[in-house]
């Protein structure tokens, strides 16, 4: 079976995208996955500080009935309960870069894990500076490209394709070009789905 593309729309501070790529990791030694992991803001509008969590989303995020934690738990991800979402764009912009010099899956991966298992701050530079290093790219290259609004133009045409095609949640994948999943399906949907694909039905 050829290696399978997903197109994936996501964005770093939304919880259900790291859990959909903990499902997705579980189908690695069965399927050939070629993820091209995209940008998505849950609010196109935030503050360049980013934002303080509502009350009454914080108090369900941290019940033990929200079905997030219970899922979370089941996987055996660490999420780290979060009173301030920072702004996004800039971590999408290094994404690009990443991208640019073949390691998008290792930054990208390790920005969320950073984010929603260390509960460290995605607006930092030290953070993605970090990130970047450990994935093996030059932070300081990363740093200059991104502030000198090099990529932006790279994520608003990446934003404005996922409203073209009506990307309205995230996650959002599209499996080789032909299906859609959305939301953090278990990998039982995946596989059903990369079933389909491989059977062209």
């Amino acid at each position: 079976m050829a290696a399978i593309e997903l197109t994936v729309f996501s964005d770093y501070v939304c919880p259900w995208c790291f859990i959909g790529l903990t499902e997705l990791s579980k189908l690695d030694g069965e399927f050939e996955l070629k993820v091209d992991w995209r940008p998505y803001l849950l609010r196109p509008d935030a503050p360049d500080e980013g934002w303080a969590l509502p009350p009454h989303i914080k108090a369900r995020m941290s019940s033990p009935d929200n079905p997030l934690t219970q899922r979370a738990k089941a996987l055996g991800v660490k999420l780290v309960e979060r009173e301030h979402i920072p702004n996004s764009r800039r971590a999408h912009e290094c994404t690009e870069f990443a991208r640019a010099h073949g390691k998008l899956d290792a930054f990208h991966h390790g920005v969320l894990e950073r984010y929603w298992s260390r509960g460290e701050d995605l607006s930092d530079w030290a953070v993605l500076r970090a990130a970047a290093v450990d994935a093996g790219l030059d932070a300081d290259a990363m740093q200059a490209e991104v502030s000198a609004g090099k990529w932006k133009p790279v994520v608003q045409e990446s934003l404005g394709e996922a409203s073209e095609i009506g990307v309205s949640a995230v996650p959002t994948f599209i499996v080789g070009n032909r299906f859609v999943i959305q939301g953090a399906q278990d990998a039982a949907v995946f596989r059903q789905a990369f079933g389909r694909l491989d059977a062209k039905v």
